[in-house]
């Protein structure tokens, strides 16, 4: 589920001072109001002299200092919240007591525990003591929970969310699992709670992360297929770690009509190894597919051969890779799951004006050739191995930190660091891994400039 954005005009962060006059005159009591001169906002919090409070006393409501700030992390234990400007991304550290007043976005009273690590709040506090009077939800900007369907380009720092473009601070907050973490260790499959403000992105939190499936004992289903819950689709290789999405699911692996299947739980950076020499393997087993095409013509390709649709299609039980084209039309490329003795499929493709004339303008070109084209064209894309093929083989990738861990590159093993690739644009997903260590993966999103790329990585933290 995707949540959805909330924009607003913003406000600059104001500090305002407040002072309480007594005058005892001739038995007259007296009262009167002296505001405190302080910095603008987005300077508070930094630099400059500020006028000592008339009141010394801490009073529910009162503050000298006003920012609008990224809550980075909680102490319950110390009694102590650290926040970020926005503006300034100075970080700072506040105590706060039972006087201190919480509020959501919609000003209902929470508790710590219930202010949310990434999100954007207003704080106000007392400078002197570094004590919170006041904080609460930033009511306006970019506000998304539970945001799926997104994308985070790392070259221009940008994250796509919700059919809008948002530029990612140079100095973001990213939260996993309650501890500081950064774009690159965040995969495609995470669930995110993103803040923002006049389409820039300053804190991100991971809801949802990753773990890794190691299988063991795969030989017998080696180049059939794995299915994570419809998350994961991948062919089996020898010595694979696939990423796969934290929580529960359904995995089946498949093979010449044959499959198995295991309900996992997997926890969040933690890897788990599924025996398949323990499993029971069904009776292999195929079924009738039955294909209504739009247009009539479409070519369908299945695992890398084309099948004639005039007829059922029979098909082993387990994953498939299919692929439908046909002139003037948008290409299909997806999976279909067979597991009945027979199915029915109806496919529309959408034309395609731009293709259709530039193909009716094409001169010399005959079916037979467009047929081969099509072919060798299936049988490149059907080729699922990892293994990363530069246009221009002379050029890699370079892992060259931390040392002595294990390399896999989206899955499959590569060696121990530091290891090398070639280079070839994209995004693909190195994963480190060494024996008594918590396993880490980044996103790498390779560029197509005829040059060397290097990465180095922090070290591995040592499993408790």
């Amino acid at each position: 589920m995707r949540g959805g954005a909330q924009t607003g005009v913003y406000m600059n962060g104001r500090k305002i001072g407040t002072g309480l006059c007594v005058l005892i005159l001739a038995g007259v009591l007296t009262s009167c109001n002296m505001p405190v001169q302080t910095p603008e906002s987005g300077s508070n919090s930094d630099s400059g002299e500020m006028q000592t409070p008339l009141v010394s006393t801490k009073t529910p409501g009162i503050y000298d200092s006003e920012d609008t700030a990224v809550v980075i992390k909680k102490d319950t234990e110390a009694g102590t919240v650290q926040l970020q400007n926005i503006a300034t991304a100075r970080r700072y550290t506040l105590s706060y007591s039972g006087v201190t007043k919480l509020y959501d976005r919609y000003d209902e009273a929470i508790s710590m525990n219930q202010l949310e690590e990434g999100s954007i709040v207003t704080a106000r506090f007392y400078k002197e003591d570094k004590s919170l009077s006041y904080a609460k939800a930033y009511a306006d900007g970019i506000y998304y929970r539970d945001l799926q369907n997104y994308s985070i380009d790392l070259n221009h720092g940008t994250l796509r969310a919700g059919g809008e473009l948002y530029n990612i601070s140079s100095h973001v907050v990213v939260i996993s699992d309650g501890r500081e973490s950064d774009l690159m260790s965040i995969n495609e499959m995470d669930v995110l709670s993103v803040w923002g403000f006049q389409n820039m992105i300053y804190g991100i939190r991971v809801e949802r992360g990753h773990g890794y499936l190691r299988l063991q004992n795969e030989t017998y289903f080696l180049n059939g297929w794995i299915d994570v819950g419809d998350r994961v689709i991948k062919p089996v290789k020898e010595d694979m770690l696939l990423i796969v999405p934290e929580g529960t699911f359904k995995v089946t692996v498949s093979h010449r009509g044959s499959s198995a299947t295991q309900e996992i739980t997997f926890a969040r950076n933690e890897e788990m190894a599924w025996d398949l020499g323990d499993v029971e393997i069904t009776v292999p087993q195929t079924g009738s597919v039955i294909f209504t095409l739009t247009p009539l013509n479409a070519e369908v390709v299945i695992d890398g051969k084309k099948v004639d649709v005039s007829r059922p299609v029979v098909l082993e039980y387990g994953l498939h890779k299919m692929r439908i084209t046909a002139e003037g039309y948008d290409t299909i490329a997806q999976y279909i799951k067979v597991g009945e003795p027979s199915a029915s499929i109806a496919i529309e493709l959408e034309p395609n004006e731009e293709a259709a004339q530039t193909n009716a303008s094409r001169s010399g070109t005959s079916d037979s050739s467009d047929k081969k084209n099509t072919e060798k064209d299936d049988d490149d894309d059907d080729d699922d191995t990892v293994s990363v093929v530069s246009a221009n083989a002379k050029y890699k990738v370079y892992i060259d930190a931390p040392e002595g861990v294990e390399a896999y590159l989206d899955g499959s093993y590569i060696g121990i660091t530091p290891v090398h690739f070639s280079k070839a644009p994209g995004n693909h997903v190195i994963t480190l891994r060494k024996d008594g260590y918590q396993t880490r993966s980044y996103t790498l999103q390779i560029d197509d400039e005829e040059k060397d790329v290097n990465y180095s990585f922090t070290a591995l933290s040592a499993l408790d």
